[in-house]
């Protein structure tokens, strides 16, 4: 279990899966994204993942995948960036 990484779906807790795993939900909730991002506005986002990393020693493994698909202003995705930690990279669709 010491590389699996923790799941969440919409911020809830759904175990611990290997990386293949994690990569399924990554291209499926990206591509659902994606179609979505194709109605918004210019001003708005999709926000689709966050994974964070680990921030001890020299790894940065993924500890941690949360997927959703959330429709923003493109403003609070700028506050969330600001305030999220160093260690976690947010993952969007626009359209431009």
């Amino acid at each position: 279990m010491m590389n699996d990484i923790n799941l969440y779906i919409n911020s809830a807790f759904s175990g611990f899966w290997p990386l293949d795993t994690i990569e399924e939900y990554f291209d499926e909730y990206s591509h659902s994204a994606q179609l979505l991002a194709e109605d918004i506005d210019w001003d708005e986002v999709i926000l689709y993942a966050i994974f964070c990393y680990d921030d001890e020693g020299d790894s940065s493994a993924l500890i941690s995948a949360d997927f959703m698909l959330l429709r923003m202003d493109y403003d609070k995705y700028i506050q969330l960036c600001r305030k999220i930690h160093k260690n976690c990279r947010l993952f969007i669709y626009r359209n431009l």
